[in-house]
């Protein structure tokens, strides 16, 4: 396993952690079945990245790649979600409203994520291609 793959896999779950327990700090327990929905729906994209990086733990680039996405990833996340708490604490207007960013954040990672897993399956399909071929 590679370094870049440990430290993927470590951010992607403490990317998960801290985007499940934002979320949960904003969310008004009072309906708790939606609640659960979009945090099931908040919580699949870095459980998937985790995924990926451990399924390619052992290809350097590919872990150094899925690092970076990690990156991008937990920081895009927390910060979004972080800004809303902090609004959610300080604005009682904004309380009152009901925020898109719990739904729209995880799907800009799916977004980014499915971009990034496709391309990757497709690079490693020719790989095994041109090495059959030999």
């Amino acid at each position: 396993m590679t370094r870049h793959a440990r430290e993927a896999v470590s951010l992607a779950l403490a990317a998960a952690l801290g985007e499940l327990a934002l979320v949960a700090l904003m969310t008004d327990w009072a309906q708790p079945g939606a609640s659960a929905l979009v945090l099931g729906f908040l919580l699949g994209p870095p459980l998937f990245l985790a995924l990926a990086a451990w399924r390619r733990r052992a290809h350097a680039d590919r872990s150094r790649v899925l690092f970076w996405v990690a990156v991008v990833v937990a920081v895009g996340g927390l910060g979004v979600l972080g800004f809303d708490l902090y609004r959610y604490d300080s604005d009682p207007q904004f309380r009152r409203t009901p925020g898109m960013n719990r739904v729209l954040v995880p799907v800009v990672q799916w977004g980014v994520l499915l971009v990034i897993w496709a391309g990757m399956t497709f690079q490693e399909m020719r790989e095994r291609r041109a090495a059959s071929r030999r």
